[in-house]
């Protein structure tokens, strides 16, 4: 789907979907109504994470779940990872465009200890996401035991974990396509396609790619719009 942006920002085309290097407010700005059956993102948390820029000050959650409403199609769903803290204004902001909306959590089977350590506290070992649906929306049902609202798995280590030429990661807060196929998988169907303003190293349209749905991502900083779907 091609998006016309203001200021026509760089973009990178592939057989299922399209990668932008624009504001993500931009972006939604400029996108029509109903135009995607699934918005699936991982915001900024304002942590302020590794002294990231793009992870320090006000998001706008207001807004975003705004614009998560108007161009998601009437049987769409919107999933956003978030924060202990942002939970509740996200809960209340997309409750307004949605009537079902359920937490999700990933359970890391090997969170980063050692800061918590120090500190004599708990390790954080969960990351807390939001589901936003309406009674129409799809889901998969084809399992008996049906889908849980979570998922154990580690953090991306390894092969998996995208790096810089210095070998340190490329993104603190990437997630593992294990999380990503996962909700992918529940949510949308073969053929959809789905947004992600806010993509990191772009597992989503990785993930998006390697279940046959075309996807629409983007991010802002220029060392990771590129990132190859393979």
């Amino acid at each position: 789907m091609k998006i016309e942006i203001e200021g026509n920002p760089p973009y990178e085309d592939s057989e299922y979907g399209r990668k932008y290097r624009a504001d993500a407010f931009v972006l939604l700005e400029c996108m029509g109504p109903h135009c995607v059956d699934a918005v699936v993102t991982d915001p900024p948390y304002g942590l302020n994470i590794d002294n990231q820029a793009w992870d320090d000050g006000d998001i706008h959650i207001d807004w975003l779940a705004y614009q998560f409403g108007r161009v998601t199609k009437p049987k769409g769903n919107v999933f956003v990872f978030c924060s202990d803290f942002q939970f509740g204004a996200w809960y209340q902001e997309l409750g307004k465009y949605f009537s079902r909306l359920q937490k999700f959590v990933w359970c890391k089977t090997n969170p980063v200890e050692r800061q918590f350590k120090k500190l004599n506290r708990f390790a954080e070992s969960v990351e807390f996401a939001l589901h936003a649906s309406n009674p129409n929306s799809y889901f998969k049902l084809d399992k008996e035991e049906g889908i849980q609202n979570y998922i154990k798995t580690g953090i991306c280590s390894g092969n998996e974990r995208v790096k810089k030429s210095d070998g340190k990661s490329m993104h603190p807060t990437q997630k593992p396509m294990e999380v990503m196929k996962y909700i992918l998988e529940a949510i949308t169907d073969e053929g959809d396609v789905i947004l992600d303003p806010f993509a990191g190293t772009h597992t989503t349209a990785r993930a998006a790619a390697a279940l046959e749905r075309y996807y629409i991502t983007n991010d802002a900083f220029p060392y990771y719009w590129w990132m190859p779907e393979d």
